[in-house]
């Protein structure tokens, strides 16, 4: 049953993508990375795992499934009316009737489908950690998968965004169940190569293994901090040398190009536009769309919570919402929904739990 919840609940964001934004430009832009000519080249053009994958799942598709039933010569589109048809449909029965587009946006879908399916059992598994009530998280499941497909503003299906979640989610999930530190070995390596917001990967590790129970900061008494033991400090190390060589090889290999202008620059001006201006305006409907007001209870009531995630919190909100602020439009809310999986939704959901059994006690991790 819970199989059958999360497949239909990973197919609404899905169809938003679709219904409500750009998901038919996913094709072309894909094609334009493995091509060398994104539109947005820096940083686009090298994002490569996605692309790349999805490459190699239509060879293996056309050598096995396409061989038993070749689709484009069995399913063909056109759409007739009496009273016309809109432009979109018009594109949309275009791009469906060049070769080979049927085959990528099944895999696209299919692609973005096991995406969510791996972004709710992770989130599920780490939630589990906080929360006891499976009613609870299942709950933040479903609040979850709506606030998927309300961030979906101008978006293709941004395989490389949810893939991202991803990769932050196993590494958290590492953490809290005691698994070999190793497996980050694998995991940064790939992260990079799929998006460069994987940056704080190895230092969410590195924090996660930080003791700050006994650190004041109106004392500001450092000493008092645990720090890990060597083998974290050399891991560490080891895995942004990785990211950093990945990232740099990157941009030697596909030329490095200055960061594409939208409206304005990067920097103060972005961050004037996300704040005092008509985008900004859009920006915070479309986070209260995603969000709720989750944060503002969670600012409320943040002693409150466990030690591990204020921890996340602290060391991931202000980073990740400052970046974001200062380099991207604000409107495009699914680029904030990482740290609503790591500590929103699980410090919303221990709240909840807490209040109801009257255990106001936080948990210690």
């Amino acid at each position: 049953m819970l199989s059958f919840c999360f497949a239909l609940l990973s197919m609404y964001p899905i169809y938003r993508n679709f219904y409500y934004s750009n998901g038919l430009l996913t094709y072309e832009r894909d094609r334009a990375v493995i091509e060398k000519r994104s539109e947005f080249y820096n940083p686009w053009q090298y994002r490569v795992l996605c692309p790349y994958t999805i490459e190699g799942m239509l060879w293996v598709y056309n050598r096995t499934i396409d061989k038993i039933f070749p689709i484009e010569q069995k399913l063909h589109f056109s759409i007739q009316s009496t009273s016309g048809t809109t432009e979109e449909t018009d594109k949309f029965v275009q791009l469906m009737q060049t070769p080979g587009v049927i085959k990528y946006m099944l895999l696209f879908i299919l692609f973005r489908f096991v995406e969510h399916l791996f972004i709710f059992y992770l989130c599920w598994r780490l939630w589990a950690y906080f929360v006891r009530s499976q009613w609870l998280i299942f709950f933040g499941i479903n609040f979850l998968a709506i606030a998927l497909g309300n961030s979906v503003v101008a978006a293709d299906l941004s395989f490389n965004t949810y893939l991202d979640i991803i990769f932050y989610l196993l590494t958290a999930n590492l953490f809290l169940y005691n698994k070999n530190p190793a497996w980050l070995l694998l995991i940064v390596p790939l992260a990079a190569f799929n998006r460069e917001t994987s940056i704080m990967i190895p230092a969410l590790y590195f924090i996660s293994k930080t003791d700050f129970s006994q650190f004041d900061f109106k004392k500001f008494n450092v000493k008092d901090i645990a720090f890990p033991k060597l083998n974290t400090w050399i891991l560490t190390i080891v895995l942004y040398i990785i990211y950093f060589a990945i990232f740099i090889g990157l941009r030697w290999y596909f030329g490095f190009r200055p960061q594409q202008l939208w409206k304005v620059p990067s920097g103060l001006p972005m961050l004037k536009l996300n704040l005092f201006s008509a985008v900004g305006v859009k920006g915070y409907f479309e986070l209260i769309g995603t969000f709720g007001v989750i944060p503002f209870i969670i600012l409320y009531k943040f002693k409150s919570f466990p030690h591990l995630l204020k921890k996340w919190f602290l060391f991931l909100v202000p980073v990740w919402f400052g970046v974001h602020y200062v380099s991207v439009v604000a409107y495009e809310t699914r680029t904030f929904i990482m740290p609503m999986v790591i500590t929103f939704l699980p410090m919303f959901l221990w709240l909840i739990e807490n209040e109801i059994t009257g255990n106001n006690k936080p948990v210690t991790a």
